[in-house]
């Protein structure tokens, strides 16, 4: 508790030097579950590449992701997230530099990590995935309260157990998760995509809908309502990764790279969103790591799942590009950030981890 205390106020002080900057009026963060900050910052891993055991297709890695250097590799892998994010925001994580992310719930799994993305605090005794409605009050739930954002907050998740972790029922707003359909008065192609995820395979036979669903029916939502605050959570690369499956795990990241290149299209391309709005990226835990197979799984017992990334881009955020000093952020502060980001300070009844120190006011 000592050594959290001590980067809460460090943080603090980082936070409260922060130049001033154009404040953000919404913000847009996508989550993808389990995506490793390998991957993000080298490409496809040669270890799990060229595994001549693998029961994945290492033919289709090497055409479609293989490069001879890390720079080309995730260029490939994350074409958008290289090519127009880190020019002008920011990516944090790259532990290889000591650029380091981090949880700082000691659990390293999905609900304890996006409860501490989500409330800003890592509540230790949070440390399951069950669907029980999560008792701390989030960053979302905390802005609707708000005249300015009642009714403009809004969740899409692949995995059905957000509304639990964002508490659906006591926060207010719309989490809509696994294959519940949109409700409420809806346009043709909103219509179509509630019948539409129903209808597509049901591959992890657990509640967790494709994310193609996921993207689509949330950008459908967003262009008919312009929510202010709107989370976006990616599923099929944890899920992949769990089945042993890295080509598809690969795929996935890149599929989901190009939505979000299309979600931030839309965002500049509208008047409403138009450099108004901050987007941020990222994950709820990591893994391990490729030799002996650990980067299937995560958890406390699985050295290096508590590292994580964070990138960023928006009028708020300092254009720095890829982060490489030597520095300490946790996922925690996200949450803080977020309000930050909209002018507010998110006060609540809980410890709540500063804001990032290249947010600003």
């Amino acid at each position: 508790m000592k050594k959290l205390s001590f980067f809460i106020l460090l943080n603090c002080a980082l936070s409260f030097a922060s130049a001033q900057a154009v404040q953000s009026e919404n913000v847009v963060i996508v989550t993808l579950d389990g995506f490793r900050w390998q991957e993000v910052f080298t490409g496809a891993d040669s270890l799990l590449s060229f595994d001549s055991t693998a029961r994945y297709s290492t033919k289709y890695i090497a055409n479609k992701f293989w490069s001879a250097t890390a720079n080309e590799r995730r260029q490939k892998l994350l074409p958008f997230l290289w090519t127009e994010l880190v020019p002008k925001g920011i990516l944090t994580g790259n532990r290889n530099a000591g650029n380091m992310v981090s949880t700082a719930n000691p659990h390293w799994f999905s609900y304890p990590g996006y409860n501490e993305i989500f409330t800003g605090f890592p509540d230790s005794t949070i440390n399951s995935n069950a669907k029980v409605p999560n008792k701390n009050e989030n960053v979302f739930e905390f802005l609707n309260k708000l005249p300015d954002f009642k009714g403009k907050v809004a969740s899409f998740g692949s995995w059905d157990v957000f509304a639990s972790i964002l508490n659906e029922k006591r926060s207010g707003f719309l989490v809509n998760d696994g294959f519940r359909d949109v409700p409420g008065k809806l346009n043709e192609k909103q219509i179509a995509l509630n019948k539409l995820q129903h209808e597509l395979p049901d591959l992890f036979h657990g509640g967790e809908r494709l994310d193609v669903a996921t993207f689509h029916i949330g950008m459908e939502y967003m262009k008919a309502n312009q929510p202010r605050l709107i989370h976006f959570g990616f599923g099929d690369t944890d899920e992949f990764a769990h089945a042993g499956q890295y080509d598809y795990y690969l795929d996935a990241a890149q599929k989901t790279d190009a939505w979000i290149r299309e979600l931030w299209n839309y965002i500049q391309s509208n008047p409403y969103y138009a450099n108004k709005t901050t987007l941020i990226i990222t994950t709820d835990h990591g893994r391990g790591a490729a030799k002996g197979g650990a980067w299937r799984d995560h958890g406390s017992e699985i050295p290096g799942a508590d590292g994580i990334w964070i990138a960023a881009i928006g009028p708020s955020i300092k254009p720095v590009g890829e982060s490489t000093a030597k520095a300490q952020y946790y996922q925690g502060q996200i949450a803080s950030s977020i309000a930050r980001l909209v002018g507010k300070e998110f006060k609540t009844s809980h410890p709540v981890m500063p804001p990032l120190p290249f947010i600003s006011k």
